[in-house]
């Protein structure tokens, strides 16, 4: 996403743009995108500086960590960015709203609050029933 900082009136500017998220080279085997990312941004300028409030939505599909099955989920983020004007056209926060993003994958992902995970002995799923396997006491 690139301002141009000249075309800033002083009541302010609504950015809204979608990119796909190869552009931003997001590209991970365990987390991939559904859909475009869709960015939302309020942008004023203040003296030497511009603030960008930025609103990052989009839909990730990730494995859970404790049954493996593939589900998807929403990411939202907002953030507000101060950054220096010194003599600059055009300002790319591009970086910045990949780096968010980044920030914004979860550690661990869980399909489900209560997902009951792998049997440690069979495998079976247990939150598609239970498993055969002889509980030892």
């Amino acid at each position: 996403m690139k301002i141009h900082v000249d075309q800033i009136p002083e009541s302010g500017l609504e950015l809204i743009e979608t990119c796909e998220p190869s552009s931003l080279d997001l590209g991970r085997e365990d987390i991939r995108f559904t859909e475009p990312i869709n960015l939302s941004a309020r942008i004023t300028r203040t003296g030497n500086f511009i603030s960008v409030d930025l609103k990052i939505d989009a839909a990730v599909h990730l494995d859970c960590s404790r049954c493996l099955e593939e589900f998807t989920a929403p990411l939202a983020k907002q953030i507000n960015l101060n950054l220096p004007v010194e003599n600059r056209d055009t300002i790319d926060i591009t970086d910045n709203v990949r780096e968010e993003i980044i920030l914004g994958y979860p550690l661990k992902p869980l399909c489900r609050p209560d997902c009951r995970g792998l049997c440690p002995n069979c495998g079976e799923n247990l939150n598609k029933g239970k498993c055969s396997c002889k509980k030892e006491k």
